[in-house]
């Protein structure tokens, strides 16, 4: 089970969805959300930090560790760990990969009304399309997909 949040950016230009794989880490894990516009105020740190896009997320790692450790799982967690095995990770492909695909559904709604293996056809083109162009602009949930 997952639960799902929205964080705004530091510099509150920007807000991501975010899903916390397994409930196993409390929202707070995620210190800080840079955005692109924003991310010349993070200090790097390899340690704390993770990046996708242009994207900067700071976890408290000690917290992280300790959660894990408390639950008994036995990995290496780093920011990537927890960034890629989606355990404090965008809802989604994106930040806003939910709104765009509600987005993208809404457009085609209209031809569920006419013709559903249509309907069916476009969205499937629709989505892996969508896909691809995350793949290209280089997201990295987008990668493996």
């Amino acid at each position: 089970m997952c639960f799902s949040v929205r964080r705004t950016c530091v510099c509150g230009a920007q807000e991501a969805h975010f899903m916390h794989r397994d409930n196993i880490l409390p929202e707070a894990i995620l210190v800080n959300l840079y955005c692109p516009e924003c991310r010349h105020q993070a200090v790097w740190n390899p340690q704390t930090m993770t990046e996708d896009c242009g994207w900067i997320l700071e976890y408290d790692m000690e917290g992280a560790k300790f959660f894990f450790w408390e639950k008994g799982i036995v990995e290496d967690v780093t920011p990537d760990f927890l960034f890629d095995q989606g355990y404090c990770s965008w809802n989604g492909l994106t930040p806003i990969d939910l709104p765009i695909r509600a987005r993208l559904h809404a457009e085609l709604a209209p031809l569920f009304q006419q013709d559903r293996r249509a309907y069916i056809q476009a969205l499937k083109e629709t989505m892996l399309r969508h896909v691809q162009e995350l793949k290209e602009a280089g997201w990295r949930k987008a990668q493996s997909a």
